[in-house]
């Protein structure tokens, strides 16, 4: 029977994710007379539960910046500074109003509001050089997050046929459907803690999708879980294929290095389909540029999806490229050779913001692979030296159900903005985005067509 797909979400707080963007100062004019709770929606103001004449310290981290407080003082007696707390947060690329949205989308499971607007730069690197097209928005839209109008985010993995010709010989490949376009991964630092691993893939178990883990990650508290499980091992290191956790689960995602043998690969992949004739196959890409032996190959083994790597700024190991250029060079490759729509295209790496998936997805990806974020939804800090045992929000100790549970409510968040963009464009499946570059504009490409008729190679054109 047809059921409407819903993720359930519940608040979820976390003592370590307290940190907020400025603080309230409160000087010695205050008079406390609560004008300032009274015009604050979001409870930074509030009495002192031991004295109601006396108004307590602001809460910081629930400040959105609307400045209400402040403007509406009588006294004048707030103050908002920066706070150098949040400044500390994460790095040039995992920058601190990332993650400290991240906390606010895995606490709640809401579209993150702040008061103040955006005040960032006009444009940006990697994903921020990229605007999505917003223009069905000045009309009657699709509304999909209140339900009044269904808009599909599941996607298909896997194979799809290139023609019918004859029924009476056709060969089904295996697929298998996710309602997300949105895949996890359980060692985006390579931390191999069990906690960690556990809350990871009960939480794609719950939200209908896959969640990569190593095999040598693999332990028997996950076996209930097995149908939830993308394993992976690199093309050298794979052994015991006759074993449970190779003949069970749904996806085998096989990394390839950067020197392999085309003989070994196929006979591991004979291997894999004949011990598990259902599995899909995946193969780990970490150069983006497919020369045409290698999509033969690719081809002749019969792999079902393609998953590129990047590191976590989104840049490839194999050139430094960002990963929506990778992507758009894997898809137009595939697209050359005429095998685009028989396979599928994974992107992992620097994914940290609910607009990287379907910008990801216009370059030419089916889905998102999603893994730093995972662990900033659990409170992580993405410190400069990760250390599990010197962990400042000590993630290894966290109860997994909590762990579990901020992941399943930033995954809602996610999706609830992927829905805003396709109902604004017009889309009811975001299968029907992938690949449409026309429903962005690419910075490079506006720059390129304004400006290149002025400057040529040579110089200005005189």
């Amino acid at each position: 029977m047809y059921k409407r797909y819903r993720i359930e979400t519940s608040p979820v707080e976390l003592s370590t994710t307290k940190i907020g963007k400025f603080e309230i100062i409160r000087n010695d004019s205050c008079l406390n007379c609560g004008r300032c709770m009274t015009h604050c929606i979001y409870d930074v103001h509030k009495r002192d539960s031991d004295d109601p004449r006396l108004m307590s310290d602001p809460v910081n981290h629930l400040c959105k910046n609307c400045f209400s407080c402040i403007q509406n003082c009588p006294y004048q007696s707030l103050e908002m500074i920066k706070n150098k707390e949040f400044e500390k947060l994460g790095n040039s690329y995992w920058t601190p109003q990332i993650i400290h949205t991240i906390w606010n989308e895995a606490e709640e499971g809401n579209i993150p509001v702040f008061g103040a607007g955006y005040r960032g730069p006009f444009r940006g690197r990697g994903f921020d050089d990229i605007w999505t097209d917003m223009s069905e928005i000045v009309r009657p839209t699709r509304d999909g997050i209140h339900g009044r109008e269904y808009i599909a985010t599941a996607v298909d993995l896997g194979r799809k046929l290139p023609w019918i010709s004859d029924f009476a010989k056709l060969d089904l490949p295996n697929s298998y459907e996710i309602q997300i376009p949105m895949l996890l991964d359980t060692s985006p630092l390579g931390l191999n803690s069990r906690g960690i691993i556990l809350s990871i893939i009960k939480a794609a178990h719950k939200l209908g999708t896959l969640a990569f883990l190593d095999i040598k990650n693999y332990f028997d508290e996950l076996k209930p879980y097995l149908k939830s499980i993308a394993l992976r091992c690199s093309l050298d290191k794979i052994t015991h294929l006759d074993r449970v956790p190779w003949r069970e689960v749904n996806l085998i995602e096989i990394a390839l290095p950067r020197k392999y043998s085309i003989s070994e690969l196929e006979r591991v992949l004979k291997k894999l389909k004949s011990e598990n004739q259902t599995a899909l196959i995946s193969l780990g890409l970490t150069n983006p540029s497919l020369s045409a032996g290698i999509i033969k190959q690719f081809k002749e083994a019969r792999a079902d999806i393609l998953n590129f790597y990047a590191d976590n700024h989104g840049q490839s190991f194999e050139g430094n490229i960002f990963i929506c250029d990778s992507i758009r060079k894997l898809q137009l490759d595939l697209v050359k050779e005429r095998i685009r729509d028989e396979v599928t295209i994974l992107g992992k790496g620097g994914i940290a913001a609910a607009e990287h998936v379907p910008k990801i997805i216009i370059c030419g990806a089916d889905a998102a692979v999603l893994d730093l974020s995972l662990l900033v939804a659990k409170g992580c800090r993405v410190c400069k030296i990760c250390k599990i045992d010197d962990c400042p929000v000590e993630l290894e100790k966290l109860n997994p159900e909590i762990a579990e549970q901020r992941i399943i409510n930033m995954i809602c968040a996610w999706r609830d903005q992927l829905l805003e963009i396709l109902s604004a464009m017009g889309i009811r499946d975001v299968r029907r985005l992938r690949g449409e570059k026309g429903r962005a504009m690419f910075y490079e490409e506006i720059e390129r067509e304004s400006f290149e008729f002025i400057f040529k190679e040579n110089g200005p054109v005189k």
